[in-house]
């Protein structure tokens, strides 16, 4: 097996480059979820439909914070 040279550890700079778009993707996908729970209980309330608002709601905010993180990291 051929010798590598021992890799560079990752500076700061490197670290906070890769956490960012970690943290933002990660907020969203929690964000989406917040709002969509929180439109449905709105709903909820208002229509007096519990828990169907929140349950239709939740599951298209679990949706929608899927679909930010494939297109995140789901394209090359």
């Amino acid at each position: 097996m051929a010798d590598r040279p021992p890799e560079k550890p990752a500076t700061l700079a490197e670290t906070v480059r890769t956490l960012g778009p970690l943290t933002s993707v990660g907020i969203s996908f929690v964000l989406a979820i917040v709002l969509g729970a929180g439109i449905g209980l709105g709903l909820d309330r208002w229509l007096g439909s519990s828990p169907w608002g929140f349950l239709v709601f939740f599951v298209m905010g679990v949706a929608a914070g899927i679909m930010n993180v494939y297109r995140a990291f789901g394209k090359p």
